[in-house]
């Protein structure tokens, strides 16, 4: 299983037609993506409303692939850093592993989610510019394989970020599983 680490600032955006314009005059285009995410938690936690977003398992549909994931979080200055483990499969193997997630585990589908958009390569980092169903409009400003330390790296996506003419405000710290998981699992 793959293991990375991640670094990232995720911002809800106010002016989406601009800040794709800026993206499209100062950054190269990617590719456009959709990315459809299924997140699995074990069933005890929903029924509790205490899911702990560490045992979250995400399962990624995007171009054929399927990918899950889990995340190891923690945030700092705004700025997450992630250790991630993924693993792609194929659709034939990823139903065989959503029923033992199911089954054995006692996991059961949590939250899903949509992401339309497209991704750019401004200094060394990804940025993705997307609208999330039922959340609205983001960016997504992750530094590419990097040996800059931890702090380096938030200084430099910082700078993007000004670079762009966003700052703190815009700045969106709750993952979208909880965001998701509050429209989802409203409680009584």
């Amino acid at each position: 299983m793959k293991q990375q680490s991640e670094v990232e600032i995720k911002l809800r955006l106010k002016d989406f037609p601009s800040t794709l314009q800026w993206l499209k005059n100062n950054a190269v285009l990617k590719k456009r993506f959709l990315k459809k995410d299924i997140y699995y938690a074990k069933k005890s936690s929903i029924e509790k409303q205490s899911v702990m977003l560490d045992e979250c398992i995400r399962l990624r549909i995007e171009n054929g692939g399927y990918t899950f994931c889990t995340k190891v979080r923690d945030m700092s200055d705004g700025v997450e850093i992630n250790i991630e483990r993924e693993e792609i499969f194929s659709k034939k193997r990823s139903s065989d592993i959503v029923r033992f997630i199911h089954s054995v585990l006692g996991y059961s589908e949590y939250v899903k989610k949509e992401k339309k958009g497209k991704c750019f390569v401004y200094k060394n980092a990804i940025i993705d510019i997307s609208k999330v169903s039922m959340l609205g409009d983001f960016l997504e400003i992750e530094m590419l394989d990097s040996d800059l330390s931890i702090d380096e790296q938030i200084k430099h996506i910082k700078s993007i970020m000004l670079d762009m003419g966003l700052d703190e405000s815009d700045v969106e710290v709750t993952p979208y599983v909880v965001l998701l998981s509050c429209l989802y699992h409203k409680k009584n």
